[in-house]
C-alpha cells in the first residue's frame, strides 16, 4: 500500500517541495524513515507513534517505510511530523479525504498530539502558492504568519485530532480557514534616536542623506567623538519603511535564525556587529547554513564601526556580497543562497591614536604607524565604497549652540521621494536603487548632457579613480539629481559627488 503528501524543506530562505511517501506492508513491525533525514527527523518515529496513539488513533503494527523525496536532498528539522502522522493514519484506513490532493502540510508534533510552530513558514507558504495548492495546513501558532501570503487558504490546527476532523469535513472546511489575509501584527520599534540630535557636521549629514537616498556605501573618517556612530545609528531613521514584498523577504530571513513571536518587520534593519565576530557570524554558515549579519541587514544598513580592527579575512569576505547582493554557501555539495542587499556604513579613526590631522589635539602616531593603520584597509574594499567623508572634531561652541536642526522625519520625506523616483526608473528591471545601476544606465545618463560628458572626461584624466570609482561617481550624481527632482545630471551634481570621492586619492 502506498500514499503520499506534500510538505517542504528549507534551502537558505527558500522552501523546496518534499513529498512524504509511505509504504505499509506485512512483516516484522518496523518504522523506517529514508531520504537523507537528520537525527531530529529520525527521532520523529517516536514522536509520531506516541502522538497517533494519544490522539485516539491506532498505530499499525506493520512494516512502515517513510521516504522523503527527493532522496538526494538532506532534510533537517521537525517539519515532517504532521505529514508523516497523517500519511500513516490515511494509509491504515482511519481517514479518507479529497483534501489531501489539494493541500500541503507542515508541523511538529508533541507526544500528546499538539502541533507546535515551526520556523520558515513564510517561505513554505509562498512555495505552496507556487505549487497552486488550495490549502496549507499549518500549526495554530503559525497561522498569523502564514496568513500574510495571499492566494492560498491557511488552516491552523491546534492538534492532530483537530487536523483529522477538518480533513473529514470537506464541506465545512471554509469554517476553519484563517480569515485575516494580508494583515497581522507588525514589528515597529519606533526609533528612539533622531537626526536632530547630531550637532554640527552639516556636510556629513548631507552625505548621509545622499547615501541613504541611493543606498550607496559610505566611509566616515574622524577622531573620537566626532559623531560617526551617531550618524550611522540615525541613518536608518531617514529611510522609508519597507514595502509589503520587502517586509515579507526580511521577515523570512529573521525567522530562520530564531523562533520568534509572529511579527512582520516593516522598519529597515540596522546591524552593528563587533569586530570580534566570527566569519560565519558575519557572512553566514554553520553545518546547516544560517544567514549571517550581512543577510540580517538585507534591505537595511550594515554598520561596521572601527573598521580597521576587523580582520583582513573578514573585510575581504565582504567584496563578493557587496557586488552580487547575495551570498552562496556550499555544504556537502548543496548550495544555500541568502540575499544581502544592504547599505554599508564604515567608520574609522584616521590613525591608531585617533587624532591624525586634528587641529586641536596632537597626534602621537609616527608617519609609519599612520601608513600601517591605513594598510589594514585594502584597495579593492576602498574602491567598493561609493562615498568617503571626513568628520572634524566638534568645537565647544558648536556643541553648546542652540540652532535649528532638521529632524529625521523632514529628511525622510526627501529620501522617500528619491526612492519613489528610482522605483519608477527601475520598474522593469531587477534592481531598485541607483547604487545598483549598470553600465547601460550610466552611459545613458552621461550621453544626456554633452557638457557633463566633457566634465566627466576631464575629471577622469586628472583623478586616479578606477573605472569602478568613476561609475560610482556617476551613480552618486544621479542620486543628487533625484533629490533635486532633476531629470538630467548637471555639472553641479557631478562636482558635489566628486567631493565625496577624493579620499580614493589617499
Amino acid at each position: 500500500m502506498f500514499f503520499k503528501l506534500d510538505s517542504f524543506s528549507l534551502m537558505g530562505i527558500e522552501a523546496i517541495k518534499v513529498s512524504v511517501e509511505i509504504h505499509i506492508s506485512n512483516g516484522m513491525p518496523s518504522f523506517t524513515i529514508v531520504g537523507l533525514p537528520d537525527k531530529s527527523i529520525n527521532e520523529a518515529r517516536d514522536r509520531v507513534k506516541a502522538s497517533i496513539i494519544n490522539s485516539g488513533f491506532k498505530f499499525p503494527m506493520k512494516k512502515i517505510i517513510i521516504n522523503l523525496s527527493p532522496a538526494d536532498l538532506r532534510k533537517e528539522g521537525s517539519f515532517y511530523d504532521l505529514p508523516i502522522a497523517l500519511a500513516i493514519i490515511a494509509l491504515s484506513g482511519q481517514v479518507s479525504s479529497d483534501l489531501f490532493n489539494y493541500s500541503s502540510f507542515i508541523g511538529e508534533l508533541s507526544l500528546d498530539g499538539l502541533i507546535n510552530p515551526v520556523r520558515g513558514i513564510l517561505s513554505m507558504t509562498q512555495a505552496a502558492v507556487q505549487m497552486k495548492k488550495n490549502y496549507f495546513f499549518v500549526p495554530k501558532g503559525n497561522e498569523d504568519e502564514a496568513g500574510l501570503i495571499k492566494d492560498i487558504a491557511i488552516i491552523g490546527c491546534a492538534d492532530l485530532a483537530e487536523c483529522i476532523k477538518i480533513l473529514k469535513n470537506k464541506e465545512e472546511v471554509s469554517k476553519f480557514v484563517y480569515k485575516s489575509h494580508g494583515s497581522g501584527n507588525v514589528c515597529s520599534n519606533k526609533h528612539r534616536v533622531d537626526f536632530s540630535e547630531v550637532k554640527g557636521q552639516s556636510r556629513a549629514k548631507r552625505a548621509m542623506e545622499i547615501a541613504a537616498s541611493g543606498m550607496h556605501n559610505i566611509l566616515m573618517i574622524g577622531p573620537p567623538g566626532s559623531g560617526k556612530s551617531m550618524l550611522a545609528e540615525r541613518a536608518v531613521t531617514i529611510m522609508p519603511d519597507l514595502n509589503y514584498d520587502e517586509s515579507i523577504e526580511v521577515t523570512k530571513i529573521y525567522n530562520l535564525v530564531k523562533r520568534r513571536k509572529y511579527e512582520l518587520i516593516i522598519e529597515r534593519p540596522f546591524r552593528n556587529p563587533h569586530h570580534t565576530i566570527s566569519e560565519s557570524g558575519l557572512i553566514g554558515g554553520g553545518i546547516y547554513p544560517k544567514p549571517g549579519e550581512i543577510s540580517l541587514a538585507h534591505k537595511g544598513i550594515l554598520f561596521l564601526d572601527e573598521f580597521p580592527e576587523f580582520s583582513s579575512r573578514l573585510s575581504e569576505s565582504l567584496r563578493q556580497p557587496i557586488e552580487n547582493k547575495s551570498i552562496v554557501i556550499t555544504r556537502n555539495n548543496v548550495s544555500y543562497k541568502f540575499p544581502c542587499s544592504f547599505m554599508l556604513i564604515l567608520a574609522m579613526n584616521p590613525c591608531f591614536c585617533g587624532y591624525y590631522g586634528d587641529k586641536s589635539k596632537r597626534c602621537r602616531c609616527s608617519k609609519k604607524e599612520v601608513e600601517k593603520y591605513w594598510r589594514r584597509i585594502s584597495g579593492p574594499i576602498l574602491d567598493r565604497i561609493d562615498m568617503q567623508i571626513t568628520l572634524p572634531r566638534l568645537k565647544e561652541e558648536d556643541f553648546l549652540e542652540n540652532v535649528f536642526v532638521e529632524n529625521s522625519c523632514t529628511i525622510k520625506e526627501r529620501v522617500s521621494k528619491a526612492f519613489t523616483i528610482q522605483n519608477k526608473r527601475y520598474l522593469n528591471d531587477i534592481i531598485n536603487h541607483n547604487s545598483e545601476a549598470g553600465v547601460c544606465y550610466i552611459n545613458n545618463w552621461i550621453n544626456q548632457n554633452q557638457d557633463l560628458k566633457k566634465v566627466v572626461a576631464d575629471f577622469s584624466k586628472k583623478s586616479r579613480l578606477t573605472a569602478r570609482g568613476m561609475s560610482s561617481l556617476i551613480k552618486i550624481s544621479r542620486t543628487i539629481a533625484d533629490l533635486e527632482n532633476s531629470d538630467e545630471i548637471t555639472q553641479n551634481h557631478f562636482i558635489e559627488a566628486f567631493q565625496y570621492k577624493i579620499l580614493n586619492n589617499i
